[in-house]
């Protein structure tokens, strides 16, 4: 009889070992971190390589049990993209991809499911340590498209099976919360894109002669390919050598007097109306070009023979 007493007091401590003393479970927690691509410009966009950045979503479950009456899982699935996996901005488009790894060898697609695990391996995940899913993301080049900024949602669905959010009773019954939920996170993707302009602008040369009244009016082009959609005005600085309101080559101290004018004849400047207007806005793969001549004063004594040289930035305001 005493013997039975005993073992009966050992069943019972068993039991609250097993149920009444599990510790009570914290409810699992979603976030998600990156997908900011940056600002580049839109020649970088066009034919740059590729604008690549990460992310990541998370779920921490620190503190949950398990029920062994279900079989416990969890698994996050990446869905199709609000807009298709295309950056946006209006009617316009760059298209990317989203992968598993550094390397952007191995590309997620819609609804793959991307972590699926459970019984051993999700208690260890569920331990402490949390479950992560990476996501890196790679533009594609070839988008012509204007500056702004392009935006598009990545969203991934967590799936719990059996995960108990209490305390775990008698043959691993769950006596708290058996959670059987799905729960949707975004990750907002995002890239800046600002306005750029290639710019060429050949020498000007007036040859040589022995009088200034021999030197050629030279007419010429600046040649500009800049970014889509982009308006834009063009400034000639007063070069190294401005007086008395021309510009000048330089010999050492001594001056050659010259300028540089727009179509319509008005001395080509960097500020307000002195500036020449860009043709039309630009479409982001066609060259444009502004006509300038370039005369030297007639006006001036021809000074001392030597190689006379000036300098004149060339400026793209937009």
């Amino acid at each position: 009889m005493l013997h039975q007493i005993t073992h009966g007091a050992r069943a019972l401590l068993c039991w609250l070992a097993l149920g009444g003393l599990a510790p009570a479970a914290l409810a699992c927690t979603m976030n998600e971190t990156g997908g900011n691509l940056g600002s580049v410009t839109t020649f970088r966009v066009k034919s740059g390589a590729a604008i690549t950045s990460s992310a990541n979503f998370a779920a921490g479950c620190s503190g949950v049990v398990l029920s062994a009456l279900g079989t416990p899982a969890i698994t996050a699935t990446i869905q199709p993209s609000v807009t298709g996996l295309t950056l946006k901005n209006g009617a316009n488009a760059i298209p990317y991809q989203v992968y598993s790894n550094a390397g952007m060898s191995t590309s997620y697609t819609g609804g793959l499911v991307v972590v699926n695990l459970s019984g051993t391996n999700l208690l260890t995940v569920l331990g402490g340590s949390g479950l992560n899913v990476p996501i890196f993301i790679s533009t594609a080049p070839g988008a012509n498209v204007p500056a702004g900024t392009y935006t598009d949602t990545l969203q991934v669905t967590w799936n719990y099976q059996n995960i108990c959010e209490g305390l775990l009773g008698v043959l691993g019954a769950c006596v708290g919360v058996s959670t059987n939920a799905s729960v949707t996170r975004s990750l907002l993707v995002t890239l800046t894109v600002s306005n750029d302009c290639t710019i060429t602008a050949p020498p000007v040369s007036f040859g040589s002669a022995p009088l200034v009244s021999g030197f050629p009016t030279v007419s010429q082009n600046i040649s500009l390919l800049c970014s889509k959609n982009m308006t834009y005005t063009v400034g000639l600085s007063a070069g190294n050598n401005f007086a008395s309101g021309r510009r000048q080559m330089a010999s050492g101290s001594n001056r050659l007097s010259y300028d540089i004018y727009k179509a319509d004849n008005t001395v080509w400047g960097s500020l307000t109306t002195a500036r020449a207007n860009g043709p039309a806005p630009s479409d982001g793969s066609t060259v444009q070009t502004i006509p300038y001549t370039a005369r030297v004063y007639q006006d001036q004594a021809t000074p001392a023979a030597a190689v006379y040289t000036d300098s004149v930035v060339v400026d793209v305001s937009f």
